[in-house]
């Protein structure tokens, strides 16, 4: 081989060395900062504890923790329409007035999210059934799919309340976060008649929405249409959906169910700007409560009371 042309193919072969580095760099990075930490099980357990900075909330929500587990709920289960075990708590109300399915937000679990809530609408003479959305907890599964999939959970969850307590049985939804984008999400298929209202609480629009916010605002991620793309190529291949193939939009055209919507006014990481436009876009009977002062999630810590007297208001519980 003539001099000439070793010294040309080393001059390709460098740039095209640095080339694929720098994709084998990309990748891994989209995969470790966005990919990872948000679409996948958590390989320990979330702690549930953490978020909680107020000292009073956290004892409150570990007292009430601690009173549901007192009540010895029986654990069901269902299986996904993809293949997926999915277990639930089922705490039964004496004469029960009728059932609440409470779904809870991305990488939390039941009692995080629903502890003081799941109480006081027991007390109040309902059945609790809280599930654990797929690949978080107990329930199978390896991906989160930000609502894409886990609405097909939120129905066959209903059709198991019905199975249980019987479709005459009153039944009323509630999700906060990502399960109130969920929720939102499963109005758009066929749900059973008895669902009274539906609680929708700090929920986003749609998965590529809460990504976008979240790499740009939040960590001020380089290049983050890019990365983001690489994501969803990603959520593609490896967990079968894609960030803009369903949204809440979808999800609430052609809803006639109830639907109340909650939102604190001091949310860091759901913008409250996304749980108006979900009321707008909302056409069945709504209304709206904005808690001041209420940051992501805990906006019946904030303000309990009121709380407490917008779901029974707007609900109709006796």
């Amino acid at each position: 081989m003539k001099k000439e042309t070793k010294t040309l193919i080393k001059q390709i072969a460098l740039p095209i060395g640095i080339f694929i580095a720098l994709c084998v760099i990309f990748i891994a990075s989209v995969y470790f900062a966005m990919f990872k930490p948000n679409f996948t099980r958590r390989s320990q357990p979330f702690d549930n504890l953490k978020t909680f900075k107020n000292d009073e909330n956290l004892q409150k929500n570990i007292a009430d923790s601690e009173w549901f587990y007192s009540q010895n709920p029986e654990e069901i289960e269902i299986q996904s329409f993809d293949g997926l075990k999915l277990v639930a708590y089922n705490l039964r109300a004496e004469n029960a007035k009728g059932t609440w399915l409470l779904i809870h937000g991305h990488q939390s679990v039941p009692l995080r999210t629903y502890a003081t809530i799941a109480k006081f609408l027991h007390e109040l003479g309902y059945n609790i059934v809280l599930p654990y959305q797929r690949a978080h907890g107990k329930s199978e599964g390896k991906y989160i799919t930000f609502g894409i999939k886990e609405r097909y959970d939120v129905r066959d969850w209903l059709t198991k309340v019905n199975e249980i307590y019987g479709a005459e049985n009153p039944v009323y939804v509630e999700g906060i976060s990502m399960g109130c984008a969920t929720v939102l999400m499963s109005l758009g298929l066929e749900l059973p008649s008895n669902i009274q209202a539906v609680v929708a609480d700090c929920g986003f629009t749609s998965p590529y929405e809460i990504i976008w916010k979240v790499a740009k605002k939040d960590r001020n991620l380089p290049l983050p249409r890019l990365m983001i793309a690489a994501a969803n190529l990603m959520a593609n291949l490896m967990a079968d959906f894609d960030f803009e193939e369903y949204d809440t939009f979808k999800g609430l055209r052609n809803n006639k169910i109830p639907v109340l919507f909650i939102h604190g006014t001091a949310d860091s990481y759901v913008p409250i700007e996304m749980t108006i436009a979900n009321f707008q876009y909302c056409t069945s009977e709504k209304s709206l409560y904005l808690v001041e002062n209420a940051p992501h999630g805990i906006e019946y810590m904030i303000d309990e009371e009121g709380y407490k007297k917008s779901i029974v208001n707007f609900c109709k519980l006796k």
